[in-house]
């Protein structure tokens, strides 16, 4: 079991994106890894990243209308 997933690379492959994104997918869109003083390598946890891209899923799924009774949607 990873406690804490460590380095751009890791981090990125487990949430799909690329990995010279970093500073941007952190800043802009709120992935949550961290440096430790501003330096180093990147950290996750892997539950954060998890609760973050079921977010972004979530943001650019498109809203769908609830099934209306009695059909089989």
């Amino acid at each position: 079991m990873d406690i804490c997933i460590k380095g751009a690379r890791a981090i990125c492959e487990a949430v799909g994106e690329n990995p010279k994104q970093i500073n941007f997918l952190v800043t802009e869109l709120g992935l949550p890894a961290w440096r430790r003083g501003g330096a180093g390598s990147w950290r996750a946890l892997p539950e954060d990243l998890k609760r973050w891209i079921l977010t972004q899923r979530n943001a650019h799924l498109p809203v769908q209308d609830p099934p209306v009774a009695g059909t089989n949607a």
